[in-house]
Order: structure tokens, then C-alpha cells, then sequence
């Protein structure tokens, strides 16, 4: 069951920017080397349209990560996400460099996150999430926590409010269902 603290809805109506964490929200926080050493992740398709929905929305996307991987680099252009930030070991230093380029209040950013390393920046933007399966630190502080874990489309659940929030869900789908 999806928990969201009172109010949410008015911070919600504000979102014009969407930041995600990678391992443990975009992924489900597994990361495989192959032999050659090189690094694989497992990316939720559902959660990769959900992204290019939100942007054609009108709601830009960011990735702000702690670890630094060319999977994530790949993935990022796929999707169409220019603001992307990795190997952040303060992920409040990354939110500054958003705040520089973007003309934007922190309180127009969501963040979705799942550990303690998310925290500085939940607590400077205007909407937070933290998944299902987020350490309880996070869901003590987010503004919402999913029904789904990471990488298994929590980051679409909280697109999907958002944009149904906003009024824009219609207008997204609606080429699908015409």
C-alpha cells in the first residue's frame, strides 16, 4: 500500500522537474560484472516509458547518482535525460549544479531515492518519494512511499501520480488509446 503525508497533493502540483537516484530506484540495486569486468544493470521497460511520458508532459528528467557507470550514460540517452550527474558522493552538490542551469525553485523538483545518501537532497526539494523497499530512514522522510520496490516500477508509480495529479496523464496516453 502506497503511504503519502497530508498535503502532498499541493507538492505534487508544483513538479516540473523529476530527479532519479539509479541503484535501488531505477535498478533493483543488484549490479553484475561479467567476466571482462564490465558492469551490467537490469532497467524496468515500464519505468523507461514512464520517464519518456513525464517528458512529453512538459516535466524535464535528471539522474543523479553516487556511482559512475557508462551503463547508466547509455541508458540516460536512450531515455533523452540531459541532466545527468554521476559519481556524486554528495548528491546536494549535484541538486546545486540542477539549481545553476535550471531556472527553478527546489521546491518545483521531486526526487525519488532509497538510502541515506538520498536524504540531503529529499529534504531540499519541494516532493519526495522513497520506494517500497527504500532503508526506513528514507520512508520516515519521504512525502511518498510506493507499493513497488526498485527497478520493478516504483519510478512509473510515481510518474504516473504526478502526471494524474497535474491533469496530463489523459493528454499523454490518450495517442494510445485514440
Amino acid at each position: 500500500m502506497a503511504v503519502a503525508r497530508k498535503g502532498v497533493e499541493e507538492k505534487i502540483k508544483k513538479v516540473r522537474l523529476l530527479i532519479f537516484d539509479v541503484d535501488g530506484v531505477l535498478t533493483d540495486g543488484g549490479i553484475i560484472y561479467n567476466d571482462a569486468g564490465q558492469e551490467l544493470k537490469v532497467f524496468d521497460v515500464k519505468d523507461g516509458h514512464g520517464i519518456k511520458l513525464l517528458m512529453r508532459a512538459g516535466i524535464d528528467a535528471a539522474i543523479i547518482t553516487a556511482r559512475e557507470s557508462m551503463v547508466v550514460s547509455h541508458r540516460a540517452a536512450n531515455l533523452g535525460i540531459e541532466l545527468v550527474y554521476q559519481g556524486m558522493k554528495d548528491k546536494a552538490d549535484a541538486l546545486e549544479l540542477i539549481l545553476k542551469k535550471k531556472v527553478l525553485d527546489p521546491r518545483e523538483i521531486g526526487y525519488i531515492g532509497d538510502d541515506v545518501i538520498d536524504l540531503p537532497v529529499m529534504k531540499r526539494v519541494g516532493f519526495s518519494a522513497a520506494v517500497a523497499d527504500a532503508v526506513e530512514e528514507v520512508k520516515e522522510r519521504a512525502d511518498y512511499v510506493t507499493t513497488r520496490p526498485g527497478g520493478k516500477g516504483a519510478a512509473r508509480e510515481v510518474i504516473e501520480l504526478i502526471l494524474k495529479t497535474q491533469g496530463k496523464w489523459d493528454a499523454v496516453v490518450g495517442k494510445y488509446l485514440a
